[in-house]
Parts: structure tokens; C-alpha cells; sequence
């Protein structure tokens, strides 16, 4: 897709439903599937059996047909995800990068358009894996009248003490494109990391918008970011946001995420206008 806000080709793959005809009347709920940190717009197909689950889901009736739109997060496709800084599926410190601007004024409008899919909020989800859980949690939670429901699966949210923590080489990989650079200590917990931090966004965000999008959040109790899923829980259930949150046994890995997609998109499926 041409981006005006990224002034560049921005891809993304698309899971089309049997049956699913351009030229029809019909039109189809949409789900936006968001990748991790090393991936790209082909990972939850090459590596995630994105494909089968959804096939094998929509033949057992336990979703409708959907479209699954999957955008590449890298700030330069060209390059490997492990080659450059990410972008997270924030805009910039530095403005350069508006990835976040771009998905939803360019990258929405648009596949919808082209896949009769979508059209209003309550036909429209957004779920993602780590890095792509985090951002599919920050959207939701920015756009209150986007999404009817949003899955983050070991969402890539850290606490604080952290992300303070990161080595540098690992901050400047992971934030620094969307923080600033080189930064260390307590200067990593400026305002532009307090305006994209989840636990932040929960605390700053009306109760009452964050109750009208459907939340479920899924992380491995071994997981490194446990204990930050479990403040985000704790959080929303301070504020009596209603939402589902689930502890199984298991790490930061594709099979935990493998196992989780099936009941993710259940879930998204019972909250679908």
C-alpha cells in the first residue's frame, strides 16, 4: 500500500475466507493481526499456522468467515526486523516514522475498501503476538470507537524497573526509534514512554472508553512479561473495566502462541456485531 504518512510502500499480508468474492455484495468482519519484534507481515502465516487455525475455526463454525489482515511493523521493509530499530507500532520520538498515523488513517480505510471487510467498529478486531500484542492493546485503548474487541497474547508490555533495566544495545533495538536513543536510568521514563505505556493508557483513559472495546489478554506464567500482563489485569480491574485475563503454563515461544490463537479468535468472534 502507498503511504503518504510514511512517505513509502508500507505491505501486509491478508488471510482471505473460502468463498470470500471481491466482487460480491457480502462483507466481512475483519481482524487485524499484528506481529512480534523479529518478525514481519508473512510470520503468523510462515511460522504461526495463522492459515490452518483460521481455516479449521471458520469450518467448525467457531468464527464467522473473516478477513485477517497481517502489516509489516518494520520501519524498513527492505531490511530484517533484527537489522534495524523497531518502530513497536508507535510514531517516533522524532516524528519521523508516524507508523501508528499511518495504520489508522491510511492502512484501515484502505484493505477494508479493497476486501468489503469491516466498515464499522463492530465488525472489527485487532489481536497481536509480544511486540504485536502491545500494539494491538494500544490501539484499542487509543481508538475506543475502532475496535469491538482486542487481543494481546504475551503482550510485549515491560514494567519500569524493565525496561530501566534493558541493556542499552537492547533499549536502542526495542525503543529507541520511538523514546529516543541512547538514553539510560530513570531518563528512559520520559513522556513520550509515558504516552504509548499500556499501564499508563489504562490509568489515564476513561473507565467508561476503555469498557467499550472487549479486552482478553493471554501470557505465559514463565513469561518475561508476566508480571507486567498481570499489572495491566490488575489495573482494569481496579477500574472495573470488564476484560478476560488468562495464566497458562508456558513461556515466550510459538507454540504458547500457536495454542492461544484458537481461543483468541473465539473470543473476538462472541464480541462481533
Amino acid at each position: 500500500m502507498p503511504s503518504r504518512v510514511l512517505g513509502t510502500d508500507t505491505l501486509y499480508s491478508v488471510y482471505l475466507p473460502p468463498g470470500h468474492n471481491p466482487r460480491s455484495s457480502r462483507t466481512y468482519p475483519v481482524l487485524y493481526l499484528l506481529h512480534g519484534a523479529t518478525g514481519e507481515n508473512t510470520e503468523w502465516l510462515r511460522t504461526g499456522n495463522a492459515k490452518e487455525i483460521l481455516d479449521r475455526a471458520i469450518a467448525r463454525r467457531r468464527i464467522p468467515p473473516v478477513v485477517v489482515v497481517m502489516p509489516d511493523g518494520r520501519p524498513d521493509v527492505s531490511k530484517p526486523s533484527i537489522e534495524q530499530a523497531l518502530g513497536y507500532y508507535m510514531n517516533s520520538a522524532d516524528g519521523t516514522f508516524r507508523w501508528a498515523d499511518m495504520f489508522v488513517q491510511e492502512l484501515v480505510p484502505f484493505v477494508e475498501g479493497e476486501y468489503r471487510a469491516g466498515g464499522s467498529k463492530a465488525r472489527r478486531g485487532i489481536g497481536g503476538l509480544s511486540m504485536g500484542g502491545f500494539g494491538a492493546l494500544s490501539f484499542a485503548m487509543r481508538h475506543p470507537d475502532l475496535f469491538t474487541a482486542s487481543f494481546g497474547l504475551s503482550a510485549g508490555h515491560r514494567t519500569d524497573a524493565q525496561h530501566v533495566a534493558l541493556d542499552m544495545a537492547g533499549y536502542n533495538w526495542r525503543f529507541g526509534r520511538s523514546y529516543g536513543f541512547d538514553l539510560a536510568g530513570e531518563a528512559r521514563l520520559n513522556d513520550a514512554y509515558r504516552y504509548w505505556n499500556l499501564l499508563d493508557t489504562i490509568k489515564r483513559v476513561p473507565a467508561a472508553d476503555l469498557s467499550r472495546t472487549a479486552w482478553y489478554l493471554d501470557c505465559g506464567s514463565y513469561d518475561e512479561f508476566f508480571e507486567a500482563n498481570v499489572g495491566l489485569h490488575l489495573e482494569l480491574t481496579r477500574k472495573q473495566v470488564e476484560h478476560r485475563f488468562m495464566a497458562r503454563e508456558g513461556i515466550h515461544e510459538w507454540q504458547y502462541w500457536i495454542d492461544g490463537l484458537p481461543g483468541a479468535l473465539e473470543f473476538l468472534a462472541d464480541n462481533l456485531g
